[in-house]
């Protein structure tokens, strides 16, 4: 069995419910959404009223396919051994689930039978069964207009319905009390509003300091919990740290 990798790296989670956990990172190939609007994978500029752009696209638009027992460099089975997490991104990984469903249970037999396991997806695919039964936690971060998508590609109610009944954290990236009105009309009904986490848009420091207060202010006005951006806060780097 293989998987299409873009990246595989040891660091530590920077957004959401297990922020500061060490983890391994998966990055896979491939998404079926180009957050930023159609365009910006080939000028890197903001089209379709996007507000923000997907900081990975770079990174998993490249890809390899590779066999399970080449994914993973030494450092990173090491830490998975000493009880680092794993957490498997893109992209958009549910792109490939049946495959990623062999990759744990490989993970597991391998290398750490109780290896915690995060998925982060994007909300347009339902999870079957068997890989919902292997996860234990699940980041989805469903895109509002501000990412340059139409709501016929970005809304599957059914999916985020399925991910709503596991242990999910819904990360959405905002910044703008716009933004809020658009998560209350679409998701409000069909999320359990203690799962809801409003994070910042910026993919650099500097955009990153502009938008945190203004989204820290509109998650503090409606007691709903607020997710930065560490990785970027440490490094500066949006990816492979």
């Amino acid at each position: 069995m293989k998987l299409a990798i873009s990246e595989v790296f040891y660091s530590i989670q920077g957004e959401g419910p297990t922020t500061g956990y060490p983890a391994v990172f998966v990055r896979l190939g491939g998404c079926n959404l180009m957050c930023g609007g159609e365009g910006t994978q080939k000028d890197s500029k903001l089209h379709s009223g996007a507000t923000w752009r997907c900081d990975t696209i770079e990174v998993w638009m490249k890809s390899k396919s590779k066999e399970f027992k080449d994914i993973l460099p030494e450092d990173c089975i090491e830490a998975i051994k000493k009880g680092a997490n794993l957490i498997i991104t893109g992209g958009e990984p549910l792109m490939q689930q049946t495959n990623v469903i062999e990759f744990i249970k490989y993970i597991k037999e391998e290398y750490s039978k109780n290896c915690y396991i995060e998925i982060e997806t994007n909300g347009t695919i339902a999870p079957i069964p068997e890989i919902s039964q292997l996860i234990n936690q699940w980041n989805c971060s469903p895109k509002l207009s501000n990412s340059g998508m139409p709501n016929f590609k970005t809304y599957n109610t059914n999916a985020i319905c399925k991910l709503n009944r596991l242990n999910t954290a819904f990360k959405f990236v905002i910044d703008t009390d716009m933004d809020w009105v658009e998560i209350k009309k679409f998701y409000f009904d069909i999320i359990d509003h203690k799962k809801i986490w409003l994070m910042p848009s910026g993919s650099n420091q500097e955009q990153l300091i502009k938008s945190k207060e203004i989204v820290a202010e509109i998650a503090k006005n409606n007691y709903i919990k607020f997710t930065n951006r560490l990785h970027i806060e440490i490094w500066n780097k949006k990816t492979g740290v």
